[in-house]
């Protein structure tokens, strides 16, 4: 990414999420997960991913280079112990369509 580039919608989101993330996950194909607290981390290592510091760049490097089939997701963990997920790029979208 240049310093010109202006970001669509949807990147801005990912990078304000990246920046709050603890870590992200790649499965080496087409999903990108964002770890947003610890617990996930420890679930995202459990499924065999390994954890990599947030890095908004890399993970836009991981996008280019992913399957048709890519998405980014970002998990948290609520208050009471359940999952809960943001879609931040479902599969098949284009994330510069709203730019």
């Amino acid at each position: 990414m240049t310093s010109s580039e202006t970001l669509s919608a949807t990147w801005t989101l990912v990078r304000e999420r990246v920046g709050q993330a603890v870590a992200m996950h790649f499965d080496g194909c087409h999903k990108i997960y964002l770890s947003m607290d610890d617990g996930q981390v420890a679930v995202s290592e459990d499924c065999g991913y390994d954890a990599h510091a947030p890095d908004f760049d890399q993970l836009r490097t991981w996008y280019a280079e992913s399957c048709e089939m890519r998405l980014v997701t970002a998990f948290s963990t609520n208050a009471d112990g359940t999952d809960e997920f943001e879609q931040l790029i479902a599969q098949f979208a284009d994330p510069d369509a709203d730019s």
